[in-house]
């Protein structure tokens, strides 16, 4: 959770913005609260989108399915603006950290909890597909790990980015090492790609590892087309269900419900998680009421300063005085010196008001026998010492004004010393958070590292960044053998690169050429959805602007005969 910079806008729809929750590849993550008081987690859609009709249309439906969706497992979504002049979608905010970042800071998970996280995952689907809505990824930093169970949270957004600029540009939506081979492909999706995403979900909460996880983004991408998933270590429960999910054809995989029919019984709990993620949990919380007390909100608040204990049989002495007179004190003799006045320790009240008064404090009256105060004669006021004439400045006040500006300039640099070392410390935590995110959109690590010095903004915003050019997209390599021998990918690329052949599209056939031999003919990837869609309706006589409207309400997203 990361503070709001000054450009960020202080309300967003009906919900007053507090902070940043997280960025990705399609937009930023804020935490609102409605006029309620209620926090939402709040969607807004990335700048280089804003521009593109096909997105926002499709956003404007994926909006209007998302609203559908109900169920235990799942965010509500609360309010949206897709017709804002930056589109935003307003969700339930959920307490809890996410999978990702429970596997990371806390461990993999132990078997009965991966057990219960399958079940409420296979709930949370049941529930998405219900509604005509395909997740499209499903991956650990989309699962919140709840007091009362696993929530799916960003289901069906993954949608409105297909077909739009983002796409075009050759990016793949998704995370690598969860995505389904036929998406890896950009095959056409059915409810089945979900259902390997929850397998390869549940091998990294049990392992801490995905079952595809490469070197490279291309390695784990080339492992979930072709390799056989790796379950090494995880538990035999659990690898009974992921087996089942990680199944190559779609049409072997489990359906949702099968999957739950295969899990339970869970037995109930009030504790579904292990106390380290119950710690994340509750660092979550005094990071939100941090926020919200930088706000001027009024969280309770609790002393723990020392308590003094007295003993109740002990007179306090206190002062009486007449109206109108000057009487001394009242004391047990001797009166050698004036007489202490002690009151017990009060702690504050907690959650007191911002203009409530002080709270009034009863002491027990003692009364003591009375004295008389011996009379003291003070000594005449001695008048002020009468400066000397300005005669000119004498040595001492000459080293008097040096060794001030030696103690100023002594303290200006230390002032320097310290916000450089808090300059440093920031830059750090800058360029984590540029790391952390970058992972977050499924690059590698190395990648990020060599992306953050080059890139001029430093703030990840989707596009790796080299020495040599502004922003690119990471080349598919693999891995050269210790002689430096040529592998079968630099062979194919070149050899379909020699035949006149752009680079680019050589890469794209060698995803897609499972002989990854060259043969002079390019493997293009198969068509999308849509434009199966589109060429099937208008072969049906429609015209190509009625089939997109109609593929935008279809909820089945097949051309069944009829234009919706």
């Amino acid at each position: 959770m990361q503070p709001l910079s000054p450009a960020d806008p202080d309300r967003i729809g009906p919900f007053r913005v507090l902070a940043e929750l997280g960025r990705g590849a399609m937009g930023r993550v804020l935490l609102g609260a409605g006029a309620d008081g209620r926090l939402v987690a709040v969607k807004t859609i990335r700048e280089w989108l804003l521009g593109d009709e096909e997105f926002r249309a499709r956003f404007r439906e994926e909006v209007r399915k998302s609203r559908q969706v109900s169920g235990a497992y799942t965010a509500a979504v609360v309010d949206a603006g897709p017709d804002a002049p930056v589109p935003w979608l307003a969700s339930e905010f959920l307490r809890g950290p996410t999978l990702e970042v429970a596997v990371r800071d806390a461990g993999p998970l132990p078997e009965a909890a991966v057990v219960r996280l399958a079940a409420g995952l296979a709930a949370a689907l049941a529930s998405v597909h219900a509604a005509g809505v395909i997740h499209r990824d499903l991956k650990p930093g989309n699962v919140i790990l709840e007091a009362s169970g696993p929530r799916v949270i960003d289901f069906g957004i993954a949608r409105a980015a297909e077909g739009s600029d983002l796409t075009r540009t050759g990016a793949l939506i998704g995370t690598p090492g969860f995505m389904s081979p036929e998406q890896t492909r950009s095959l056409p999706l059915t409810a089945a790609s979900d259902v390997f995403s929850l397998g390869s979900v549940l091998v990294l909460a049990a392992t801490g590892a995905g079952p595809f996880a490469g070197a490279s983004t291309l390695d784990t991408m080339n492992n979930v087309v072709r390799a056989e998933p790796d379950l090494s270590g995880v538990p035999k429960r659990v690898r009974a269900i992921a087996e089942r999910c990680l199944a190559l054809e779609p049409a072997d995989r489990p359906t949702p419900a099968a999957l739950s029919a295969l899990i339970r019984p869970v037995p109930p709990t009030s504790r579904p998680w292990p106390d380290a993620v119950a710690a994340l949990a509750a660092a979550q919380e005094r990071e939100i009421a941090h926020h919200l007390g930088d706000l001027g909100e009024d969280p309770t608040r609790i002393d723990f300063g020392p308590t003094m204990v007295t003993d109740p049989n002990r007179p306090t002495w206190v002062r009486e005085a007449k109206a109108g007179t000057a009487e001394p004190p009242h004391s047990s003799p001797p009166p050698s010196s004036p007489p202490h006045v002690s009151a017990p320790y009060s702690a504050p009240p907690l959650a007191t008001p911002r203009h409530s008064t002080a709270p009034h404090v009863t002491v027990p009256h003692v009364t003591a026998p009375p004295f008389t105060a011996p009379h003291v004669t003070a000594p005449p006021p001695t008048p002020p010492p009468v400066p000397p004439a300005a005669a000119g400045a004498t040595p001492a006040r000459l080293g008097a004004g040096a060794a001030a500006l030696l103690v100023c300039a002594a303290v200006a640099g230390i002032a320097w010393y310290v916000n450089r070392e808090d300059d440093a410390d920031g830059l750090l935590d800058q360029r984590d958070r540029y790391v952390e995110q970058c992972r977050d959109d499924g690059y590698g690590e190395d990648e990020c590292e060599e992306s953050w010095p080059n890139d001029p903004s430093s703030t990840w915003t989707g596009t790796l960044y080299s020495e040599d050019d502004d922003g690119f997209e990471p080349e598919w390599t693999e891995e050269t053998t210790d002689d430096d021998q040529p592998t079968s990918y630099d062979v194919y690329v070149e050899d379909c690169q020699d035949d006149g052949h752009t680079r680019s599209e050589c890469e794209t056939s060698w995803i897609n050429d499972s002989s990854y031999t060259w043969t002079g003919e390019l493997f293009d990837s198969e068509p999308s959805e849509k434009e199966v869609y589109i060429e099937e309706c208008t072969a049906d006589g429609y015209s190509t602007e009625d089939c997109e409207s109609s593929w935008y309400s279809d909820p089945s997203y097949t051309w069944t005969g009829e234009i919706f």
